[in-house]
């Protein structure tokens, strides 16, 4: 795997090594293997899919002192980077500026830039990139222009956080990452900027972003809201007023929509057992689980599995 090159502004490359996933607790791109570069100065984790026309990252960066690294990216084409948690500030070589908030991506096809972080600061962000081959592919002949950073679409980030919660073997992987870098650009084309009604500051919606980050990252933990809203860098109102917002939902239905997603997926594309669906959507008991289920779908999760196979035969039946 060619990984991108990290520098430090001394010129000094951070060098990675292969690292055990198992007791990994962030965020997770499945299929994928580790990569981990650590130094006095901070840690960058990397986490890359391979395809000869796209790439699909996520990384995580950590600084314990104020830093600039340096990247220069190992694939040419146009990238997709959306921050996940805290926030992204870079310059290009030519000296533009831009600062990219949890909740918020970008297009740009710069190859190397230089990154700033505070001192003690962490950011986690996806990335795709889409090679010129690829962009053709999708029926664009022209080129596909840079964009300055903007919210992300509901669409967006719903997409992404499934792409780092899919269940799918090995198999058919590939097939979904290929479906899921397209429908992403596909909700970039059709989505207008996202934008907040409200007295909601960046900063503020930022935090929204990033509570909902920490709780897709570990579905099994309820934050009360006074915790939530601190590790979020927020307060309880701003929090609560913008999961209704953002969300239509509140801070704990957000969790169980959560829950819920995962569900499904797993019900849907696996043979895994009620029980162990149960413990990776969250749920401490089965009886909790189908509980919570029958109230959201009026059915067991069994049921649900048992028609969702059978829609799927019935199509397959059709196209044959």
């Amino acid at each position: 795997m060619l990984l991108p090159e990290w520098t430090n502004e001394q010129g000094e490359q951070f060098k990675f090594s292969p690292v055990s996933t198992r007791r990994f607790r962030g965020q997770r791109l499945p299929g994928t293997f580790m990569f981990k570069a650590q130094t006095g100065e901070g840690e960058i984790t990397h986490q890359e899919w391979e395809n000869p026309l796209y790439r699909i990252g996520c990384r995580l960066l950590r600084f314990f002192k104020k830093f600039g690294l340096r990247v220069k990216e190992s694939h040419p084409g146009i990238r997709l980077e959306a921050v996940l948690s805290g926030e992204l500030k870079i310059i290009s070589p030519a000296g533009k500026k831009t600062e990219l908030l949890a909740g918020q991506y970008h297009l740009t096809d710069t190859p190397a830039f230089t990154a700033l972080f505070k001192k003690n600061s962490a950011c986690s962000y996806f990335v795709t990139h889409y090679s010129k081959e690829l962009i053709k592919e999708m029926g664009f002949s022209g080129q596909v222009f840079p964009i300055a950073p903007r919210w992300m679409p509901d669409g967006m980030n719903d997409l992404i956080r499934e792409v780092l919660h899919n269940p799918y073997e090995e198999k058919i992987r590939d097939f979904y990452y290929a479906n899921a870098i397209r429908e992403l650009f596909f909700v970039h084309l059709t989505a207008g900027p996202a934008t907040l009604p409200g007295e909601l500051s960046d900063a503020d919606i930022a935090a929204i972003y990033k509570a909902d980050s920490i709780i897709a990252t570990d579905l099994e933990q309820h934050y009360p809201i006074p915790e939530l809203s601190q590790m979020a860098g927020t307060n309880e109102f701003k929090l609560k007023k913008g999961f209704r917002q953002k969300f239509n939902m509140t801070v704990f239905g957000r969790l169980l929509y959560r829950r819920m997603e995962q569900a499904k997926i797993l019900l849907e594309t696996t043979s895994k057992p009620i029980k162990e669906v149960a413990l990776e959507a969250g749920y401490e008991t089965v009886a909790g689980f189908i509980t919570a289920f029958g109230k959201n779908f009026s059915m067991t999760p069994l049921e649900w599995r048992e028609r969702k196979s059978g829609e799927g035969r019935r199509i397959n039946d059709e196209n044959q």
